[in-house]
């Protein structure tokens, strides 16, 4: 638990610099995500964006969503693989995306955000803990990981957006590696398949359900 609410505390304190950067140093939010900001031309330039950028985030909404399934997802992961394991799968998956978005974007465009490791935790969770639960949330995390990766397929093909889908894929696939690695292939096929399966049940049966339940 150290590990995530530490990766926590960082995200929200350097939410708060974004925030604070014009009245203490002068700084424009956009100043701030030019100079820390993630992107090829960046990247080039000022090296130390590869770390800075997967704790920037672009709203309060951006943040708490993220820091609520780096919660999840980071917690369930170190009491299964300790935190240095899982601090290993969250900075390459961030690193995978970071790599994936030079491959899709121009290179003046800017990401941030922590998505593309928390989407690796969510790849190698979906895998070795795929029906555990962390308090308070009701849903297998095997469950709610495949609804991210659903989620993410469809905002990548339903046109251009500010959220870098591309880049969490990029983590997604490296956290399914390290869930294979660990589970064998096989096995992790088959786990991410019978979870296909049930969201995709519970997808057709829900509407009905309610509709049943509220008529």
């Amino acid at each position: 638990m150290k590990l995530t609410l530490t990766l926590i505390i960082l995200c929200i304190a350097v939410f708060l610099l974004e925030i604070f950067s014009f009245p203490l140093f002068g700084i424009t939010t956009d100043q701030f995500f030019n100079e820390f900001g993630f992107s090829l031309e960046n990247m080039l330039s000022k090296p130390w964006v590869l770390l800075t950028s997967i704790f920037m985030h672009g709203d309060i909404t951006h943040l708490l969503s993220n820091i609520i399934i780096l919660f999840f997802f980071g917690a369930t992961l170190e009491e299964e693989i300790r935190w240095k394991k899982t601090l290993l799968i969250f900075m390459l998956a961030a690193f995978a995306g970071q790599f994936a978005s030079i491959l899709y974007y121009a290179p003046d465009v800017i990401s941030i955000g922590a998505s593309a490791g928390i989407f690796g935790l969510i790849g190698t969770g979906i895998i070795l803990t795929p029906f555990s639960f962390k308090f308070p949330n009701p849903i297998p995390l095997g469950i709610m990981g495949i609804a991210y990766a659903f989620y993410n397929i469809i905002g990548f093909f339903s046109g251009p957006s500010e959220i870098s889908y591309i880049a969490h894929f990029g983590g997604l696939l490296l956290g399914l590696g390290f869930g294979f690695h660990y589970k064998g292939l096989k096995n992790g096929l088959g786990i991410v398949v019978l979870l296909s399966m049930i969201f995709i049940v519970l997808l057709i049966a829900i509407p009905i359900l309610l509709k049943l339940f509220f008529s």
